[in-house]
C-alpha cells in the first residue's frame, strides 16, 4: 500500500513540474529593460486593444518594476473590463466600446500618480467616464496614502474641503447637496499633485448634472505648498531641439512592384527597436501610425522612428473608436498627436488610421477637412490576436499583391519575431518596401 501510494506521489510530482515548466502554473512576469528610457523612469506603458462583434477595447495598460502593483493594477483593469462585458447591451448597429486611459503625473523622484479615465460605452444613448487615481512609490514598491503626501492633520483636512468647495461652486451644473457627501473624507477623493499645483477629479453624476461630465477642479501650487509632507518635483523644461530633416526620395517608378508595411499603436520601448533593426537590415521604409499617449511616455523611441527614415502617421492619441465621438472629439483625439509628431520632423502626418478602421462620415469629413488622407490597410497579419510569428508570416505572404498595405503592430514581441521572416519571403517575391505616403503617389 505504502509503495503504490508513493508511486502515486511521485507521479503527482512529475506531472506537476512538467505543469510548470510548460508555463500552465501562474507566474508573474518582469517587465522586459527597455531599449529606451521613457520619460518617467520606472513607469511602462503600453496600449492592448481587442475586436470583437460585440465591441472594442483599447486598455493603456501601465506598469512598473515591482510585481505586487503590478498584479494590482492588472485586478483593477481586470474588474472594469469585467464589469463592462457584465452590462454591455447589445443593440442593433452599436458596438460597446472600452477605453482606459493612463495619464502620469510625478510628484517626486521616487513618487507617481495614475489617473485612470475610463470610458464604457455599452449601448443606449451615451457612454460613461469614471475616474480612477493609484498614488505609486516606485522605488520601494507600495502604494501611497494621504499621509505620506499631506500633513495629517484637521487643519490639512478642512482647508483641503473648502479649496475644493469654492472651486466646485463656481460650475454651473454642481448639485450643492452632493458636494458636501462627495467631500467628507478628502483621504478617500481622487487627486493628484504636481508641479502646477493640485487637481481633484469627480466622476459624473457625483457632484454634478451629467451635461457636466467628469468634473476637474485645479489650486495653484502656492496654495497647496503650507500643508504638504513631500518635495514636490519641478516640471522638466522641455528642451527645444530643432526639427529632423528627413531626406526626400525620388518618385516611385509606376511599373514597380512595392509593398507598404504599417505598425499600430507604438511606439514600444522594446518592441519597437526590434522591428527598427530588422527594417534597417532589408533596406525598408515602413510607416508607423503611432498613438500620441505612446509618443508622450516614448519620445525617444518616436524620434529612432524617424530618424532611421520611416514615416510617422495619426492613430490617435488614446484609441477611441472615433465614430462614436463627436465633431469636437474627433478633432481633439487628432490634433494633439500631430502637434506632437510636428515637433519631431517638422511637419503634421499627412495619413490617419482609425482605430479598428472604426470609421463613418463625420471622420471623413474630419480628415479630409484637416488635409490628411484616412489610411486603413488591404492585408492585415493578425498579429495582435494570434501572438505567433509562422502564423503571422503566412497570413502576410498568403494575402500578399502588389501595391499591398499590410497591418502590423510594433507592440507585440512576436510581431518583432516574425518580422525578419516576413521581409525575406517578400524580398524572394521582387517587393519593394515603401511608405504607405509613397505608394499612394502611384495609386
Amino acid at each position: 500500500m505504502k509503495r503504490n501510494l508513493l508511486l502515486v506521489m511521485l507521479i503527482l510530482l512529475g506531472v506537476g513540474t512538467w505543469y510548470y515548466m510548460a508555463g500552465a502554473a501562474p507566474t508573474t512576469k518582469k517587465v522586459p529593460t527597455p531599449s529606451f528610457t521613457g520619460k518617467y523612469p520606472g513607469l511602462y506603458l503600453t496600449v492592448e486593444s481587442e475586436q470583437t462583434r460585440q465591441y472594442t477595447t483599447a486598455v493603456s495598460v501601465p506598469k512598473t518594476d515591482h510585481d505586487n502593483l503590478n498584479e494590482m493594477l492588472d485586478n483593477f483593469i481586470t474588474a472594469k473590463k469585467e464589469d463592462f462585458q457584465k452590462h454591455l447591451m447589445l443593440s442593433s448597429g452599436q458596438l460597446g466600446h472600452f477605453n482606459i486611459q493612463t495619464t502620469p503625473y510625478q510628484t517626486s523622484k521616487s513618487s507617481y500618480t495614475l489617473v485612470l479615465h475610463t470610458y464604457a460605452f455599452m449601448g443606449g444613448a451615451n457612454g460613461q467616464t469614471t475616474v480612477d487615481v493609484f498614488h505609486l512609490d516606485i522605488e520601494e514598491g507600495k502604494l501611497l496614502e494621504w499621509g505620506d503626501v499631506f500633513r495629517n492633520d484637521e487643519d490639512t483636512l478642512t482647508w483641503f474641503r473648502s479649496s475644493v468647495a469654492e472651486q466646485l461652486h463656481s460650475n454651473e451644473y454642481v448639485f450643492e447637496e452632493l458636494v458636501e457627501e462627495a467631500l467628507s473624507d478628502p483621504k478617500m477623493m481622487k487627486w493628484a499633485l504636481t508641479s502646477t499645483g493640485l487637481t481633484v477629479w469627480f466622476d459624473e453624476y457625483e457632484v454634478a448634472a451629467g451635461a457636466a461630465g467628469v468634473v476637474e477642479v485645479h489650486i495653484p501650487l502656492e496654495a497647496v505648498t503650507p500643508y504638504v509632507m513631500t518635495q514636490i518635483s519641478e516640471q522638466a523644461d522641455e528642451k527645444a531641439e530643432g526639427t529632423m530633416i528627413i531626406p526626400s526620395r525620388p518618385p516611385l517608378n509606376p511599373d514597380g512592384k512595392y509593398v507598404a508595411l504599417t505598425f499600430d499603436d507604438g511606439p514600444h520601448p522594446t518592441v519597437t527597436p526590434k522591428v527598427l533593426e530588422a527594417l534597417e537590415a532589408y533596406d525598408a521604409r515602413a510607416t508607423f501610425f503611432m498613438l500620441g499617449s505612446q509618443i508622450e511616455f516614448y519620445p525617444d523611441v518616436a524620434k529612432a522612428v524617424a530618424a532611421a527614415g520611416h514615416e510617422l502617421a495619426n492613430h490617435t492619441e488614446h484609441h477611441p473608436n472615433l465614430a462614436q465621438l463627436t465633431p469636437d472629439g474627433i478633432e481633439a483625439e487628432l490634433e494633439r498627436v500631430d502637434e506632437r509628431i510636428e515637433q519631431l520632423v517638422g511637419e503634421r502626418a499627412k495619413l490617419v488610421r482609425p482605430p479598428y478602421g472604426a470609421k463613418n462620415e463625420e471622420v471623413e469629413r474630419i480628415v479630409e477637412m484637416r488635409g490628411q488622407t484616412l489610411a486603413l490597410w488591404t492585408v492585415d497579419s493578425l498579429d495582435w490576436s494570434h501572438r505567433n510569428p509562422t502564423e503571422m508570416q503566412k497570413l502576410i505572404v498568403d494575402g500578399i499583391h502588389p501595391n499591398a498595405v499590410v497591418l502590423m503592430h510594433d507592440i507585440h514581441a512576436s510581431t518583432a519575431e516574425g518580422l525578419p521572416r516576413v521581409l525575406a519571403s517578400l524580398e524572394r517575391e521582387g517587393y519593394e518596401f515603401v511608405t504607405m505616403s509613397e505608394l499612394l503617389t502611384i495609386q
